[in-house]
């Protein structure tokens, strides 16, 4: 049985924590958009943090459940319903078999992750599930999902005795997404190699700048309108390994954050780096609304980044025990 498309998204994919090491052979790295929302749902579903999800924007897929499955969202909330049941977000529900899953509006956020128990029946392209659109390979077909695609469940597992023929049963736990979002007016990042080559003046404009993100963004990077940052002479520099995150400066004196999907390579000065535990804050941010960077040290960094994978681990070993408790209850295995 599966998970069946009915009506198809604007873009929507399989993804997972991204396809690493092969980008000295030009692949790039893909994965989910906001890796942390993606980890969250898995956990909600007592999944490994690697289990492929469905990346979604809106307007999402709507989705046929052939039986019951486990399921969570996190990231963006685009108001989600089971039939005539509002879900919340960051809670795990059961869907009963034959019902269907859709997205109404947007309340906010930019990208939301659908997590099943055990994940989805796919191969792996390269040691990842995730969905490489310029190769063609991996997730489904190495393309965004259409309607009709029909995405096979490994899970079949029994949950009648908690549904109790019911549309949804929704559990007793919620994820504090105020742990890992940060202030979007205030998004740290840390100086790159080519920081030194704006004047001081240029410097305190990128940090001063309110950044509109702009309807041309996309998955290989995020396009931000501000006043303009012109170096007081050309730049010349050689090409270079880019990272998720890099922001770049384009000739035209505007902005690129690159993000998962960017290529290997850069042409472009590199002046910052977004902190990768506030990535997912910056890729929630929604085409014509603003953001703001931060400078921070290299050592604060690496505090977000502990805080965040602790929550992550606290998380995990709280949903774990909330599951056996329930499936102990109710004899399910």
């Amino acid at each position: 049985m599966s998970v069946v498309i009915i009506k198809q998204g604007i873009a929507d994919s399989i993804q997972d924590n991204g396809r690493y090491g092969w980008q000295h052979l030009g692949i790039n790295p893909d994965g989910a958009m906001d890796k942390t929302a993606a980890a969250v749902a898995n956990i909600l579903v007592n999944n490994r943090l690697d289990c492929p999800v469905i990346e979604m924007s809106f307007p999402a897929a709507v989705l046929l459940f052939e039986q019951q499955a486990l399921v969570a969202l996190s990231g963006a909330d685009f108001s989600a319903w089971v039939n005539d049941v509002p879900v919340p977000l960051n809670t795990p529900f059961i869907i009963q078999k034959n019902c269907v899953l859709q997205f109404k509006q947007v309340k906010t956020g930019a990208w939301c992750y659908l997590a099943v128990k055990d994940g989805f029946v796919l191969e792996q392209w390269m040691g990842s599930y995730s969905t490489n659109t310029l190769a063609g390979s991996g997730g489904f077909k190495g393309r965004y999902l259409k309607k009709h695609d029909e995405l096979q469940l490994p899970d079949t597992t029994d949950y009648s005795a908690i549904l109790e023929n019911k549309d949804a049963y929704i559990f007793h736990i919620q994820a504090d997404a105020q742990q890992w979002y940060l202030n979007q007016e205030a998004i740290p990042v840390i100086e790159s190699k080519d920081w030194k080559v704006l004047s001081a003046k240029a410097q305190q404009l990128l940090l001063n700048n309110i950044y509109t993100v702009q309807p041309n963004s996309n998955r290989m990077g995020y396009y931000l309108q501000s006043d303009p940052l012109m170096p007081d002479a050309p730049i010349t520099i050689v090409s270079a390994a880019v990272t998720n995150g890099t922001i770049q400066l384009l000739p035209n004196g505007q902005c690129i954050v690159l993000l998962s999907g960017h290529q290997t390579t850069g042409g472009y000065p590199m002046l910052a780096t977004v902190c990768s535990a506030a990535i997912p804050t910056l890729v929630q941010v929604r085409p014509h609304q603003s953001l703001r960077f931060q400078i921070v040290t290299l050592q604060y960094a690496h505090q977000l980044m502990q805080q965040q994978q602790q929550y992550l681990q606290q998380l995990q070993y709280a949903a774990a025990a909330k599951f056996n408790e329930l499936f102990t209850a109710y004899a399910i295995h």
